[in-house]
């Protein structure tokens, strides 16, 4: 895995558990969804570069296998890091000086030019609102800031029913308009804030991934928190080995291990990040219709896609739909998902969607 269990257990508290004061740049999401276990803890020898490092106010890793002759983690990784920081740049409501924060607070409800990278995660987030008739929508920024999600400091209170009644009025996907050539957006009203929190990391993920693959990378797995990206295989020359955690707060442990090649995973979750008042519990993810953070049985959506930005935000989507609409919907969209549920005392149990069954047997 990476040479020892000892090492292992590092990179595995490190990611968990973030130094002190770091908050989430995408903090609708669980700093960690997945656990990653490679291919076993067996010594390979194959060679591997393996190295990581801080983004977005959590962890990135990544792992290469064979690697072409001549590079090491010494080579890449300044260059990885410097992926990250432009994913940053782009798209992070932490970054005052982000392209995103900038859009933000631009009150025109004229056309207003994007970048060409903007544009491709607000209109994927667009096309999941659309099919999900507004269960995920990114323009949920006043909510999440409201329940103190956000980059904005948590109230001492709950938000009264006034406050979030006022924050909903900011907040629906209809309310963007997209042009893709030049790429544009054009706000319905001026305070609209875009949140791509639900994106994010499987964006810079894919980035990342992307410019591996520009070095003529061709084994490699990518983790930015939850969000996974994978090629070929690991040192052992077997797919990679993917821990789904079980959804409980008070404690970690594998739920189950997905093998995955070729294909990119995120998990979403309410059971990382979260506060509780009065002995309730109020979750990261918040349901635009009603204003509040979600409240059911579902504990954590695993999505399975080519794409790690596509598996992040449906894996946010079929979250906030719930045990019930989130497995139609995947059923309906032909996802690969795997719910993990909350019975009763809080035992959890998992079941896959067919599309995810499906290449499970494969």
């Amino acid at each position: 895995m990476f040479g020892s269990g000892f090492r292992f257990r590092q990179w595995i508290a490190r990611v968990l558990r973030p130094g002190p004061g770091v908050r989430s740049a995408f903090a609708r999401r669980s700093l960690v969804a997945v656990s990653l276990l490679v291919g076993g803890c067996a010594q390979s020898e194959d060679p591997q570069i393996v190295f990581d490092g801080p983004t977005m106010g959590t962890y990135y890793s990544v792992k290469v296998a064979r690697p072409p002759q001549g590079m090491s983690a010494e080579s890449l990784q300044p260059q990885v890091a410097k992926v990250l920081d432009a994913v940053v740049a782009e798209i992070s409501t932490y970054d005052p000086t982000s392209e995103l924060s900038r859009l933000n607070r631009n009150p025109s409800t004229d056309w207003i030019p994007i970048s060409a990278e903007l544009y491709r995660v607000v209109a994927e987030g667009q096309r999941i609102s659309s099919l999900t008739d507004g269960a995920f929508d990114i323009t949920i920024g006043p909510l999440v800031n409201l329940w103190g999600f956000g980059p904005e400091t948590r109230p001492a209170r709950l938000p009264s029913e006034q406050e979030i009644a006022a924050a909903k009025a900011r907040v629906g996907w209809r309310k963007l308009e997209l042009r893709a050539d030049p790429p544009a957006l054009r706000k319905a009203r001026g305070d609209i804030y875009i949140d791509l929190s639900a994106l994010g990391e499987g964006y810079g993920a894919d980035r990342v991934g992307v410019w591996l693959e520009s070095q003529g990378i061709t084994d490699y797995m990518v983790a930015v928190a939850g969000a996974i990206r994978t090629r070929g295989n690991n040192a052992k020359g077997e797919p990679w080995a993917i821990a789904i955690e079980e959804p409980l707060p008070d404690r970690r442990s594998v739920h189950r291990i997905i093998p995955v090649s070729n294909r990119a995973l995120s998990t979403s979750g309410d059971y990382r990040n979260f506060f509780e008042e009065n002995g309730k519990r109020y979750s990261h993810e918040i349901d635009p219709m009603t204003g509040e953070p979600v409240d059911r049985r579902l504990g954590s959506v695993t999505v399975v896609d080519d794409s790690a930005m596509v598996a992040d935000g449906w894996a946010t989507a079929l979250m906030v739909l719930g045990d019930r609409r989130g497995p139609e919907a995947a059923k309906a969209q032909g996802l690969a998902a795997y719910f993990i549920v909350r019975d009763t005392n809080d035992q959890p149990r998992g079941f896959g969607s067919p599309a995810f069954e499906s290449i499970m047997q494969r």
